[in-house]
């Protein structure tokens, strides 16, 4: 989630800041690749309703339940979401093989760490590859619509774009390894205002906010 969140954020900051146009609009796209991969494997889990390996299998064994988002199983989320990240950013950045090999490599072991952790069956991760690359795709090919769109929705529809971006190979990689490694911290950490913590987003048809509550 940090990583989902983080990276089109800070992509779009660094690109507003650079003012490059290319990198701001592959920000936008990463993000509605995002929410898009989002609403298929969130409509697939709920379609599906396949228990978890530790749920239903007798030899699989899994303590920590509390680090598991959600109780359904196919497709992963995990792997979608890293799958998502990794294909969009390979169709705005053809050109820069340090950058895919790093970002698929990173979805590859985040993949692979759900079935080893017992959270996921090998068909979940296939079909979360399958879903978060297919959105990835989806996105890129409406990219000239929605780009458009975005330009005219922020009175910028002089701009033009090059063919390809500035994006800094080793800030994107860096800044996902750390906000993994950020969030890891926290969930393990042994703090009690950490552990007692709990912040949730709250929505309704008027409002969004964010509730935090701490159980003493």
């Amino acid at each position: 989630m940090p990583v989902g969140i983080g990276t089109p954020i800070g992509m779009y900051i660094a690109a507003r800041i650079n003012k490059n146009h290319y990198d701001e609009s592959s920000a936008v796209l990463l993000a509605l690749t995002e929410v898009t991969n989002e609403i298929f494997t969130q409509s697939f889990k709920y379609s599906f309703q396949r228990n978890r390996p530790y749920r239903t299998l007798n030899n699989v064994k899994f303590t920590d339940t509390s680090s598991v988002r959600g109780t359904f199983s196919f497709p992963s989320g995990h792997a979608s979401g890293s799958f998502a990240i990794a294909t969009s950013l390979t169709l705005r950045y053809p050109d820069k093989p340090v950058l895919i090999a790093g970002l698929y490599a990173y979805a590859l072991t985040v993949s692979l760490g759900r079935i080893y952790w017992g959270v996921h069956y090998p068909s979940d991760i296939i079909t979360g590859m399958i879903v978060g690359a297919g959105s990835a795709a989806l996105i890129y090919s409406l990219r000239k619509p929605i780009i458009k769109a975005k330009n005219n929705f922020f009175n910028q529809s002089g701009r033009t774009e090059s063919s390809n971006g500035e994006v800094n190979t080793t800030a994107i990689l860096l800044s996902v390894i750390a906000s993994d490694m950020l969030n890891s911290y926290f969930i393990n950490s042994k703090s009690k205002v950490l552990k007692q913590s709990k912040i949730n987003l709250t929505h309704s048809s008027s409002t969004n906010y964010i509730n935090y509550t701490y159980n003493f």
